[in-house]
């Protein structure tokens, strides 16, 4: 399937190339992460890690009105489709079908070469989904931004494979903003998503909620609660962000609610963080307004000093589920060499409370370095 899909996406570059010359535009992409994390948590195996974290290559062709964009991820020996997206523009809209994120976390929209810290807060990757595969409508003008859609509860890569789930998703999310000039900007807004229950299942399916934490390079998640007899899903999100010629701060704050096939209580979870960057070196942050999600600093050589605080509680006593809960506090800096090149450092220290991966017995620190490029 995956090599099928593969040979079909360089079949569609190059047929869209030999269809109009004249008006076609190709770019061809791609990007590497190289991290190292140390730890002084105690434990043999947390001492140090270093991986590839993410290698990709893709392309993106515009004809007329028409955009097709598509990743490959070939980290860890593995090869995956990432984003494979098929876009029609329209006057402040796009329509987009194919696989890629739903509407709903700003952060998770937000490309991971351009976040503040190696990945998304504990919070975010807690109640936050990977991709999936559907449709999207996106409206946008400069005072406002719209989205919805309707999506298989899975990615490309899961179609026919044994973790293929039998459900549907339907995502909404909604922006105010008042852009100024000099790089200001005022951004509010929420999203909210359904997920129904499985069905063609011969037992009740159990579900479950996990975070990595601050780090994914440990052996173990850091939450994780698995929910017996798992019917359908409904949970939503509130996100703030300002911007300002030297700083930033953004935040969101997560509730979820999955309801048990079996009548007993719903699981219900909760969690959020807020962060914020100051430039010591560049002026202004970048904006996309067709999708309402912050950038990397809009001067090309930049370096910015980031603080980020996060809580997630995975504990919920009434339907007797313990996924664990945490804070965790980490500051970082990070070196914008030009548009391809950029090193992130960040330190960051975790609280761990009660009911996290047995793995987790004390609060630790740990330190991450990032080598980066894209172009």
């Amino acid at each position: 399937m995956k090599q099928l899909i593969v040979y079909l996406i360089y079949f569609l570059c190059g047929g869209i190339s030999l269809f109009g010359q004249d008006s076609l535009k190709i770019k061809f992409r791609s990007r590497a992460l190289l991290d190292a994390t140390v730890s002084g948590y105690g434990k043999e195996q947390a001492q140090g890690y270093y991986s590839l974290e993410d290698f990709r290559v893709g392309f993106k062709a515009v004809y007329g009105k028409y955009e097709l964009k598509a990743d490959i991820g070939l980290g860890g020996g593995k090869v995956a489709i990432k984003d494979l997206m098929l876009n029609y523009h329209l006057k402040n809209s796009v329509l987009a079908l194919g696989n890629g994120y739903e509407p709903f976390s700003m952060d998770m929209l937000i490309s991971t070469v351009d976040l503040r810290f190696h990945q998304s807060a504990t919070s975010v990757l807690a109640f936050a989904d990977s991709r999936k595969f559907g449709i999207t409508y996106h409206y946008y003008n400069k005072h406002c931004y719209l989205a919805t859609g309707v999506y298989t509860n899975n990615d490309i890569n899961k179609f026919g494979g044994e973790s293929h789930k039998n459900s549907f998703v339907s995502t909404s999310r909604g922006v105010v903003r008042k852009i100024k000039d000099k790089g200001r900007l005022l951004h509010v807004g929420g999203a909210v998503s359904y997920r129904t229950s499985q069905v063609n299942v011969e037992e009740s399916p159990i579900g479950s909620v996990s975070s990595d934490g601050v780090t994914s390079m440990f052996p173990a998640a850091l939450l994780e609660a698995d929910i017996p007899d798992m019917g359908s899903e409904l949970k939503g999100v509130i996100e703030f962000l300002y911007t300002a010629p030297r700083f930033m701060i953004q935040s969101e704050y997560f509730f979820d609610c999955l309801h048990r096939t079996s009548g007993q209580n719903s699981y219900r979870a909760h969690g959020g963080y807020i962060q914020g960057g100051i430039l010591l070196k560049g002026r202004e942050f970048e904006y996309d307004t067709m999708y309402a999600v912050p950038g990397r600093p809009v001067t090309p050589q930049a370096i910015e000093l980031v603080a980020r605080f996060n809580y997630t509680d995975m504990n919920d006593e009434r339907s007797g589920i313990l996924g664990g809960e945490e804070k965790d506090l980490s500051l970082g800096i990070n070196f914008y060499l030009n548009r391809y090149l950029g090193i992130k450092i960040n330190g960051s220290y975790v609280w761990v409370g009660n009911f996290c991966n047995s793995f987790y017995q004390k609060n630790f620190f740990l330190s991450q370095l990032r080598l980066q490029y894209v172009f």
